[in-house]
């Protein structure tokens, strides 16, 4: 609702804001002016008595109230400026733009050379596409200024200056040099030359400047909500947190910015929450009737919440209606619809808004990330050169350049069903397997899931992080994200790159075409907690040991009410989380919510979920139409979760003593307590760190056997087991050893100093099946360890598999230079029974490296 302000028949005098006692003075001083008037300046001293107080209300979203002081200011006739520039931007707040321009233009009759005016009416002309004002209004600004010595301007001056120099094609830093920072060393404290810096750094997609720029006018100014507002945006791509922390500052200082309300509702439709969504919008247009990116926001609601094309035609509509052409609420509306993975949606609004006006930059960068998200790379490499020879400045424009460079030494395999794209150096040593991995993956969750993919999967790995962010995110960061899937585009970091050895990047390829398939069936329009769960419950059904199994910090959280997200809510779940534990916890009760509904309800159920999304249900329609009423689900699926969460280490006590269950002074105190309480976790790890401590191995091994037994599914770090092999190993007791080490290699999916240890083991005693299965676990985590292809080459081959064999040796012969010679000899003798040519090639080979080689001499003899 708007504020209701009582009619009055005189015009409102700005005297209202003095005290009665200053009220009257000044009264007495007017009557008594031509005794004073040369001593005393009153009608000064009125105007720095309460520009201030004006201001303030201005800033904390007094609009009406200043757009009528400001009118009351001129009809007086009052001298400062200030009073009409406020009125002009309170009644632009309002959405009075007619009003506003008609202020501007009958203040600019008596301020004819005011640059902040006249910047000011160029843009919210620029508003409302209003050509001939904008014109006019750089014209009469740029003829101002030469008639301004530069001695003479101030701080708000050189401000104006360099927005115009801006528009008329000036290089960015130097309008910094020389206008921004010359107006912030002119007025430290001016919290317009913040402004626009940060501004002139977010239209250069350079979020990280815009932040220290915002950080560093709060530092010299203090709280405002505009410099506020600045830093909550610079966040909101990078940290949610931060950028809702930063909103609420900015609501306490003006509950009327519709900026931040508009941010906020972007935030909330990201997180999938549209109703506090649309609460958001709708206070924004109880004040601004018409402001297009309110109307736009609702388009974007009416889309992904309603699903309703009418209603989206309408908000977008009203949102032209200011200004028919305007080619921010396409590109506002694509861009959300892209943040909710509907690339093909975002592109179409990008090129609308480029219809309106092509040389408008936002709508190129989105598009250009839009069509690399849809695997159309040739024509985003084209765009991106074109926005880096309109504005070498774009951060994200200039970052792809280096990308496209960068990947233009890639290898890419086309095939009928993938393409595969990656470094060259990594194609030998994991592209086959990579491919092979694939095919069965859609061989076998295609027909599952009831699709058929009618194009190939651009499937491409990068081998530096930085490149991996770039390609996916449009900027650095995202470190901790293994793999993306847009659709039919997945981007994954290298299994050669800093994550390696920590992840199995065959489940995560295995988890990314999982998301291929299920977002192709509906049509990317499903949440995220469904598509996660799908893909982690995949994982699990390919091997047990991967997909997120239960453990003993999931236990945990699963039993807080506070962390376990109601079913009905799971789309917040990923939102709301403050850590990367609470991130994977998401992960991981999705994955359980989705095995819950195919459990209970079967596959075809299922299934008809998937379809009702893709028609455009939302999701808790789609899963009570199609099994039952959710609240009844939800009932259900947090007595699943709790049992599941009680049955992991049933036997265990799970409790910590209490501050008086033990005696820091007493060293029998912690014996005792262990007596009492031999099933507790704690005392029992801390018996087993006392043992290492020690060197106590038999007593370490005991303890390992008994935290076995109360958790037997703890295939950690930290478990039983684990601790008993670390005994067992110093107790130099290597058939057990071996036994304890196989229980963990076949449940712990990341275990790879156990896999080694393995191969170590059975390596000497021949077991090559087994070294066969270990060294292929460790290059599911690391295909370049050169140990774990090694035991490849000579497991296949002792096994009698040559092909294999080879393959092995070809990978080690990429990975070890030093060893050429003798991996050269050994592909000489296992092609030399079927390929005279390739053996005769490699035995040559390595006789250049090694020409003493005996045997090698007398292998070329029989050739």
């Amino acid at each position: 609702m708007r504020h209701k302000i009582s009619a009055r028949k005189k015009p409102l005098r700005p005297a209202f804001l003095m005290p009665p006692m200053r009220l009257f003075l000044f009264a007495i001083l007017c009557l008594a002016s031509t005794c004073f008037a040369q001593q005393l300046d009153v009608e000064k001293m009125f105007e720095e008595r309460n520009l201030g107080p004006v201001a303030a209300l201005l800033a904390k979203g007094d609009y009406e109230l200043v757009a009528r002081i400001g009118a009351a200011a001129a009809e007086r006739g009052l001298k400062a400026a200030e009073w009409r520039i406020m009125r002009f931007k309170a009644l632009a707040e309002l959405g009075q733009m007619e009003a506003a321009l008609a202020e501007a233009a009958e203040a600019l009759k008596t301020y004819p050379d005011n640059l902040e005016l006249l910047m000011l009416r160029h843009d919210l002309a620029s508003q409302q596409g209003l050509d001939e004002v904008k014109k006019d209004s750089l014209t009469r600004l740029n003829a101002a200024a030469k008639a301004k010595a530069p001695k003479d301007r101030t701080a708000l001056d050189w401000v104006s200056l360099g927005k115009a120099a801006l528009l008329l094609g000036a290089d960015a830093q130097k309008v910094i040099a020389q206008y921004f920072k010359a107006a912030q060393t002119k007025d430290a404290k001016l919290e317009d030359a913040y402004l626009a810096e940060g501004h002139l750094a977010f239209e250069k997609d350079d979020a990280k400047r815009a932040a220290d720029v915002f950080r560093a006018g709060l530092k010299a100014h203090g709280e405002t909500a505009n410099l506020r507002f600045g830093l909550a945006k610079a966040f909101s791509t990078s940290d949610r947190e931060k950028a809702i922390e930063n909103l609420v500052k900015v609501l306490e200082l003006n509950p009327h910015h519709k900026a931040a309300h508009l941010l906020r509702a972007e935030l909330l439709i990201g997180g999938e929450k549209f109703v506090e969504a649309e609460k958001a919008i709708q206070t924004v247009l109880d004040r601004d009737e018409q402001l297009p990116e309110a109307w736009a926001l609702r388009a974007v609601v009416a889309q992904l919440f309603h699903a309703d094309a009418k209603k989206v035609a309408e908000a977008r509509d009203q949102a032209l209606k200011r200004w028919a052409k305007n080619p921010a609420v396409d590109h506002l509306i694509g861009r959300c619809l892209s943040r909710a993975y509907r690339f093909a949606e975002s592109a179409l609004h990008q090129r609308k808004a480029l219809e309106f006006d092509a040389q408008y930059l936002p709508a190129k960068v989105q598009l250009c990330h839009d069509l690399l998200r849809l695997g159309e790379e040739e024509e985003a490499w084209k765009l991106a050169g074109a926005i880096r020879e309109d504005d070498g400045y774009n951060i994200q424009a200039h970052n792809l350049g280096l990308l496209e460079k960068e990947m233009d030494g890639y290898v890419t395999k086309s095939f009928p069903d993938f393409i595969l794209k990656m470094p060259k150096r990594d194609w030998p040593i994991y592209g086959e397997r990579a491919l092979q991995l694939l095919r069965e993956a859609k061989a076998l969750l295609a027909p599952k899931y009831g699709i058929d993919l009618k194009r190939p999967v651009l499937v491409e790995f990068f081998g530096e992080q930085s490149d991996f962010a770039i390609r996916t995110f449009g900027a650095l960061g995202g470190q901790g994200m293994l793999g993306v899937c847009f659709g039919t585009v997945v981007t994954m970091n290298s299994p050669g790159s800093l994550a390696n050895g920590r992840n199995n990047w065959e489940s995560t390829l295995w988890h990314e075409f999982c998301h291929v398939i299920t977002l192709s069936v509906t049509q990317n329009r499903m949440p995220r907690w469904l598509s996660e769960g799908i893909s982690v419950y995949e994982e699990r059904q390919r091997d047990s040991a991967w997909g997120m199994p239960m453990d003993a910090t999931f236990r945990e959280m699963t039993l807080n009410e506070e962390k376990l997200t109601p079913f009905s809510q799971l789309s917040g779940a990923f939102m709301k989380a403050k850590s990367q534990e609470e991130i994977l916890f998401a992960y991981y009760e999705s994955s359980q919510a989705v095995e819950y509904l195919l459990d209970t309800y079967g596959k075809h159920k299922f299934q008809g979920i998937l379809r009702d999304l893709a028609a455009g249900k939302r999701v808790n329609d789609a899963i009570t139409a199609n099994c039952e009423n959710v609240d009844e689900i939800e009932k259900r699926f947090s007595s699943f979760m709790t049992n599941k969460a009680k049955a992991f280490g049933a036997k265990a006590d799970w409790n910590k003593p209490k501050p008086e269950d033990l005696n820091p002074f007493d060293e029998s105190s912690f014996s005792e307590f262990l007596k009492k309480h031999p099933t507790s976790l704690w005392a029992l790890q801390r018996h087993a760190e006392d043992a290492i401590k020690n060197k106590n191995w038999p007593e370490l091994l005991q303890t390992g056997q008994k935290l076995v037994e109360l958790v037997p599914e703890d295939f950690s770090g930290t478990s039983g087991y684990s601790l008993q092999v670390q005994a067992l190993r110093q107790m130099k007791r290597e058939e057990d050893e071996i036994v304890m080490l196989r229980r963990i290699a076949a449940n712990a999916s990341g275990a790879q100093s156990t896999f080694l240890r393995l191969i170590e083991l059975d390596w000497p005693k021949k077991r090559w099946s087994e070294v066969l299965t270990h060294a292929r676990r460790v290059t599911a985590l690391n295909p370049f360890l050169l140990t774990a292809q090694k035991a490849l080459a000579e497991a296949h081959a002792a096994l009698n598999q040559p092909t294999e064999s080879i393959h092995a040796w070809e990978r080690v012969l990429v990975l070890d230079q030093s060893s050429a010679a003798q991996t050269h000899f050994r592909l000489a003798q296992l092609w030399k029974p079927t390929n005279a040519a390739k053996a005769r090639r490699h035995l040559l080979d390595s006789l250049s490296l090694a020409p003493r080689n005996r045997e090698g001499l007398e292998m070329l003899r029989h050739f």
